[in-house]
């Protein structure tokens, strides 16, 4: 076997594993190929966080099985997520094609290792390959959180944190070949180095790597509200190459859904958060994620979340329907909603997002902002600003990995779009 494809669903660890994957195949000597036709074997890594992102890993592993049974191959390896809670329904569905299930709870290192197996080649230590301006890090694996409707603790299991030597070494090798931003990476990344016995571990690796030559931009993914200290917040604040952008989850307004989620706040607690960093960061763009039609979520519960989105006015968020993980302790919870209610506040919350960023991003109109380039094409260019807006530059004289002024002209609720200084 000696063609392979890489399909990933979910989240950008799983992004971050998927290209350790093809790192070694691609060192091991194996090509890549586009399409799961030409391929001898297709990675599926999974994601299980909604059931949505479940159904398309497993009718993924149903085609291929068509592919198997008409022309011999591909065969499928599938991990993540929806490998260590639907490890039998994925081999009934693939039947004789899956060749190989590896459970997300696994360690990549241990995962590596038994794709090597299966192969029959020699180990190769997987090195990073620097494609890109920037590049993901993970810091931490797992979640110890358990909010009654993630299935993550589950698949991903419990917390386990990187030595911060492990960390630098590798954003230190993707610096020197050329990365300019890094995005560090956990399911709780507040929590980095509490299981390894570092107290400020958070704060203390995003000082280290703030110092690392050559690096200009630092962000991390994601944050837990709950764990935001003002010590953390001060000491952010002392970060010159630390981006101005603040994703903090707050999934719903109300106290009531809060606490029934096991979120470990208050609506008080997490505006009196965002309050602070408004303070701190007064040039900060804050984003959100959001859960609507949560059991139990009344019109009331609803329009609590629909005051704080107003009131504080986030530059995007991600919102999304409540979608019940079996195993979690939400989907056994009484006063489930209906999907026709749930698609109405989504549909709503929406718009009103929608309004929000518009006018969000509208604001930059008239100004400079400093823009990393990502992709140039012959008319355009594409980069993202210190607070994560997408901004297109017309007709560009700069190239990839260069960091430019643009004046922004125009702006809609996605993009900004300028030329450069």
């Amino acid at each position: 076997m000696k063609k392979f494809k890489i399909v990933t669903y979910g989240c950008q660890i799983n992004e971050y594993e998927s290209e350790k994957f093809r790192e070694f195949l691609l060192k091991a000597g194996f090509e890549e190929t586009d399409r799961e036709r030409d391929a001898d074997f297709v990675i599926l890594n999974s994601c299980a966080v909604r059931k949505k992102s479940e159904q398309k890993l497993l009718s993924r592993v149903g085609y291929i099985r068509k592919l198997f049974y008409e022309q011999g191959k591909p065969v499928s390896v599938v991990t993540g997520c929806v490998a260590t809670v639907k490890e039998k329904e994925i081999k009934r569905i693939g039947e004789k094609s899956v060749a190989l299930v590896m459970k997300g709870t696994r360690s990549l290192k241990e995962r590596i290792e038994k794709l090597r197996e299966f192969l029959n080649i020699e180990f190769i230590e997987p090195s990073p390959q620097v494609k890109g301006v920037f590049a993901y890090v993970p810091i931490i694996f797992g979640c110890d959180n358990f909010c009654t409707y993630c299935i993550v603790p589950f698949t991903k299991g419990r917390e386990r944190s990187r030595t911060k030597e492990e960390v630098l070494k590798e954003v230190r090798f993707l610096v020197e070949g050329g990365t300019k931003e890094i995005v560090l990476l956990g399911q709780n990344i507040n929590h980095y180095g509490r299981d390894i016995g570092y107290k400020n571990g958070f704060v203390e690796i995003l000082e280290e790597v703030n110092k690392m030559p050559g690096l200009k931009r630092l962000r991390y993914l994601t944050p837990h509200p709950a764990d935001f200290t003002d010590e953390d917040l001060k000491r952010m604040r002392n970060l010159e190459k630390l981006c101005p952008h603040f994703h903090l989850p707050v999934q719903s307004g109300s106290d009531k859904i809060l606490k029934l989620m096991k979120r470990g706040y208050t609506k008080g607690e997490y505006l009196s958060l965002i309050e602070k960093v408004k303070k701190l960061f007064p040039e900060a763009s804050i984003t959100t994620d959001i859960i609507v039609g949560f059991p139990q979520e009344t019109e009331e519960d609803y329009e609590e979340t629909k005051k704080l989105v107003e009131e504080v006015r986030f530059d995007k968020i991600f919102i999304a329907a409540y979608s019940p993980r079996e195993g979690t302790v939400a989907a056994k919870m009484e006063g489930q909603i209906e999907e026709k209610v749930k698609k109405e506040r989504l549909n709503e919350l929406l718009k009103i997002e929608d309004e929000i960023s518009l006018e969000k991003n509208r604001a930059f109109v008239g100004k400079e902002t400093e823009v990393l380039v990502e992709n140039v094409k012959e008319s355009e260019a594409i980069g993202r600003n210190p607070q994560d807006k997408v901004v297109i530059i017309e007709n560009p004289k700069s190239k990839k990995g260069d960091i430019v002024s643009v004046h922004i002209k125009d702006a809609d609720k996605m993009h900004l779009r300028g030329i450069e200084e």
